[in-house]
């Protein structure tokens, strides 16, 4: 059998025989058709990535305190990187707790730190790698549940809501592990999509 079809000898004449596609029941036609390539425009209108991860990164430094506690801005996975091996300033865990509808001290427990140690830094002292990273994990969760959940408060509201798919715990329970924010991320996503949780 080649690529054409079937070669068979019947009555000592030669034939080529071409089974037909089995979906569709026809015979092959790509084999003589040039592939016609649609043009690509270069003026295309759409919002670009960029710009639709700029607005991300600019939400996640509103929820850490905006312009007093950054003076740069955050552009990308580079600068989140940069900033967890910085630190940031003590100043961003206010702005954070209002958004997780906590307090100070409830935040402290979820960095796993004692509360008297956070209050002693100074709003402008930097605080280490460990508690930089887990902060910046809470504020981009903080992000996406007010992006699935619509404000703020309503976000705060779920938070200390038991959900029965956590056991009938409160999800802010699960917010001092890495493994209890994607649980707790899940969640969200099936939510999003209409899923009852």
């Amino acid at each position: 059998m080649n690529e054409a079809g079937f070669l068979f000898k019947k009555n000592d004449k030669m034939f080529i025989f071409k089974p037909k596609c089995r979906k569709f029941g026809k015979r092959n036609k790509m084999e003589n058709r040039s592939k016609k390539i649609k043009p690509y425009s270069t003026n295309d209108e759409s919002p670009s990535v960029v710009n639709e991860a700029a607005v991300q990164y600019n939400t996640l430094r509103v929820i850490l305190g905006g312009n007093k506690s950054f003076k740069k801005p955050l552009t990308g996975d580079f600068d989140l990187i940069d900033l967890s091996r910085e630190g940031v300033k003590k100043s961003t865990l206010k702005s954070l707790a209002d958004y997780l509808g906590i307090n100070m001290e409830t935040l402290s427990g979820l960095l796993h730190s004692s509360y008297r140690n956070i209050q002693r830094k100074d709003d402008n002292d930097l605080l280490d790698t460990l508690k930089t990273e887990k902060v910046l994990e809470l504020a981009a969760f903080a992000q996406r549940g007010i992006e699935v959940i619509g404000d703020k408060d309503s976000f705060a509201e779920w938070l200390h809501s038991p959900l029965v798919s956590l056991g009938n715990k409160m999800p802010l329970y699960f917010l001092d592990t890495s493994f209890g924010i994607q649980l707790v991320t899940k969640v969200l996503g099936r939510l999003e999509q209409g899923v009852y949780s």
